[in-house]
């Protein structure tokens, strides 16, 4: 008796609204609107606040584009693609460096903000995309096109991908739009010889001008497996009817992805640095046995991979699982809708596995059809997953609560924004609250999520004025003088352009702790880091605290055992040459 209860509370419907009378029903409903119009509000705001800041959450690719973007620039031309690293020209193609280009005025408006915010457009739009396919799919409801929507958003990857500079957040909205296409207008686009075929190719062409021609591998293999489900996987009719239109459309794509070679007058380069050494390296590295090892075995196996679905949805992913439960458990009742976005997420799922290199980024186009499901199949898992989700949810807040509290007995409670600490009792309590009422669960979870991650980017907004830059002191002395700053990743000194504006930025490798004196010259300034406790350096003008990254397993253990104010803070001191006098 008890399993059965269990059971029935993971992947069996709650409370619904059905069966009650109308005007009971407009009431029941009225809390659940304002729900669904808060967290949208609520996201919007999420993902604009803190974009200028050099603490969100990113990749260290993003200092790679930003740098091309940058030198690309100061050349005043479209094509080649420029950098600071001869070897990192190419390792893009270049419609999202002309997309920072233009947000930058080429470069006139040079700052964060201005680099990162077509970013958010394009989430937006994925989003907007998952919202009317759920509505679509589920009959018109507006509250499972909205849930769908705020899924998405709620997503841990969406959060962290899909705000800075990065190919993702353009590359998963060309990619879905295709699917969104196809779908949304069946059955004459499945019928269409040549139209819907073009308008895929077109959409597909954008996705693989954004990120890379090997994006037409899973593009066509979703496709492929849609036509055959709609032709009942009979293959002569898929071969006469759909074969011809897909072929099509991979052509047209890749004719588009094409004109980087044409238009670029040093296509050479872009054959030896993007397709030979950025994608054809990736396939296969040690050969036939070493590739069966590493599909099996290690951090880049195809089990890794299949748990990337998890951690790419961050907190919701136990309302994750439990929707795949209930997919499987109901497989043969699925909607049509249903049973061709799981194709697709399959598709994508074993193309990726063929590369050594097996990251969860690769996964991040399929996160999209996964909310759309998760909206579909909102009222058929239980609660007890959803609540999972707000319970951790809510202990996050109050842990960063607990850790902005002692940071503020240090700093003090200005260089928190007014509004942090509102939001992690608010949070929290609404969380508690989602879990006490039933009928707020499901919508209240992914509204949880999004407080998470706006008060984490409020409690991070501390390291950046006044704690995490330097004085005007030393933006007036290192105007127009090289300054060498330590780099634990490539192009990581281009974020110190953001922090001495005025400086000639250059990077030295962390681990030497200094510059080596032959590559110095005796005017440079140079950006040392130390202990947060340690004494200032001889000639120190000024510093700032630094978070540091890219840590060991050691120093990850020992932070979780208390060490955290050794690991993750450090202090950035800038020195001045050698005799001249320190301005303190």
């Amino acid at each position: 008796m008890l399993k059965f209860h269990l059971k029935n509370l993971w992947v069996y419907p709650h409370a619904r609204i059905e069966g009650i009378g109308p005007e009971a029903g407009r009431l029941r409903r009225a809390p659940l609107a304002a729900i669904v119009i808060i967290g949208l509000l609520f996201a919007l705001c999420t993902y604009l606040y803190g974009l200028g800041s050099a603490h969100i959450l990113r990749n260290g690719d993003e200092l790679v584009y930003m740098q091309i973007t940058r030198v690309t620039g100061t050349a005043n031309q479209w094509l080649p693609l420029q950098s600071d690293m001869p070897d990192m020209r190419n390792t893009k193609p270049p419609l999202l460096f002309w997309q920072g280009l233009l947000s930058t005025d080429w470069g006139a408006h040079w700052s964060l903000w201005a680099l990162r915010w077509p970013s958010v457009m394009w989430t937006f739009g994925t989003a907007l995309l998952c919202g009317l396919l759920g509505w679509r799919l589920s009959g018109r409801d507006l509250f499972k096109g909205a849930l769908a929507a705020l899924f998405y958003l709620a997503f841990f990857t969406t959060y962290r991908y899909g705000r800075p500079y990065l190919t993702n957040p353009p590359e998963t909205f060309w990619v879905f739009a295709c699917f969104f296409t196809l779908l949304w207008w069946r059955p004459r686009s499945f019928d269409s010889r040549f139209v819907f075929p073009t308008i895929l190719g077109v959409l597909a062409g954008m996705a693989l001008l954004t990120k890379s021609f090997a994006q037409l591998l899973p593009i066509v293999a979703g496709l492929a497996g849609w036509h055959l489900h709609v032709r009942g996987w009979r293959v002569g009719a898929f071969l006469r009817g759909s074969l011809p239109g897909i072929l099509w459309t991979g052509l047209l794509s890749l004719a588009i992805f094409s004109l980087w070679f044409v238009l670029d007058p040093e296509p050479a380069a872009i054959w030896r640095e993007f397709v030979m050494g950025e994608n054809v390296g990736k396939m296969g590295q040690g050969g036939i046995a070493n590739w069966f090892k590493e599909f099996l075995w290690g951090g880049d196996s195809v089990w890794s991979l299949g748990g990337s679905w998890f951690s790419n949805a961050g907190l919701l992913a136990f309302p994750l699982l439990g929707m795949m439960i209930v997919s499987w458990k109901r497989r043969h009742t699925l909607s049509d809708g249903e049973r061709l976005l799981w194709i697709w997420v399959f598709a994508l799922f074993l193309v990726f596995s063929i590369p050594s290199e097996r990251s969860g980024r690769y996964l991040l186009e399929g996160m999209p059809a996964l909310a759309v499901l998760m909206a579909m199949r909102c009222r058929d898992v239980g609660r007890f997953a959803y609540v999972l989700s707000l319970s951790v949810a809510m202990a996050v807040l109050l842990s960063t609560g607990w850790v902005s509290f002692l940071l503020a007995r240090e700093v003090g409670v200005q260089a928190f924004p007014w509004w942090h600490w509102p939001l992690v009792v608010t949070g929290a309590a609404f969380a508690a609250a989602a879990i006490a009422r039933p009928r707020w669960t499901v919508m209240g979870s992914a509204t949880a999520v999004l407080s998470v991650f706006l008060s984490l980017a409020g409690f991070l907004s501390v390291f950046d004025k006044p704690l995490g830059v330097f004085n005007s002191v030393v933006a007036a002395a290192t105007a127009g003088r090289v300054v060498w700053v330590p780099e634990n990743f490539r192009s990581v000194a281009e974020q110190y352009r953001f922090l001495l504006p005025r400086a000639v930025v250059r990077g030295y490798p962390a681990a030497l702790k200094m510059p080596h004196a032959d590559i110095r010259g005796p005017d440079d300034f140079v950006v040392t880091r130390r202990p947060l406790d340690a004494p200032a350096p001889e000639s120190a003008i000024g510093s700032r605290i630094h978070l540091t990254s890219r840590h060991t397993a050691r120093q990850i253990w020992e932070m979780a055992t208390g060490s955290v104010q050794k690991h993750l803070f450090a202090r950035e001191w800038v020195v001045a040459p050698p005799g001249s006098l320190p301005m303190r």
